[in-house]
């Protein structure tokens, strides 16, 4: 039976025998998750990702998330083609359903803090590795000389933003504490 901890606005108390266990919800963390998660998802959902120089691309204004992955299958780019296909998925599902459970008190809490983080930092990271890759495949295949972020537009921010955010927002997660009976019955003291 779960009971309203009046000294916390967003906290729950559950009755365990003598001995209270405080459930939290941190919203804060939530919402940086799930905005992260936005801004990924439009990354992967349709954003230009990079702009072309004028009259240099017949495909028309500029490269999608899509068109990536058809470019790192056609290069013969495995990681990028990887990432471009399934990876960049797994990766923003995995950030969101860890990142919103580390964000509820739990005894495993802690550990999918830890976790929510490095999906965060595997997300950016796995994002520029797999554009220098497919950039490298393209250099190699006679392409221009430019860097990864050379007529990066919004989409590349996104998603980088995006798997920041939310591994920003997991790390901010519940902090799990045990809430002690008082002699009222209700007590906020909470041993760590």
């Amino acid at each position: 039976m779960l009971w309203p901890d009046t000294s916390r606005a967003l906290g729950y108390v559950a009755a365990v025998g003598t001995t209270r266990r405080r459930v939290s919800i941190r919203v804060a963390g939530i919402v940086l998750v799930l905005v992260g998660a936005a801004l990924t998802l439009a990354a992967i959902g349709g954003l230009t990702w990079y702009a072309v120089d004028d009259g240099a691309d017949s495909a028309g204004a500029g490269f999608t998330f899509a068109d990536l992955h058809t470019n790192a299958d056609q290069l013969g780019a495995p990681i990028a083609a990887a990432y471009f296909d399934w990876l960049a998925w797994v990766l923003l599902i995995g950030l969101v359903v860890v990142g919103i459970a580390a964000n509820v008190s739990s005894p495993a809490t802690n550990g999918l803090r830890v976790l929510g983080f490095l999906l965060g930092v595997i997300g950016v990271g796995g994002t520029y590795y797999a554009l220098a890759q497919l950039f490298n495949a393209q250099r190699a295949a006679g392409g221009s000389n430019h860097s990864v972020w050379h007529n990066s537009t919004l989409g590349v921010w996104c998603a980088l933003i995006g798997y920041l955010l939310a591994g920003t927002g997991a790390v901010l997660g519940a902090r799990p504490g045990v809430l002690h009976k008082g002699g009222s019955g209700h007590s906020d003291t909470i041993a760590r």
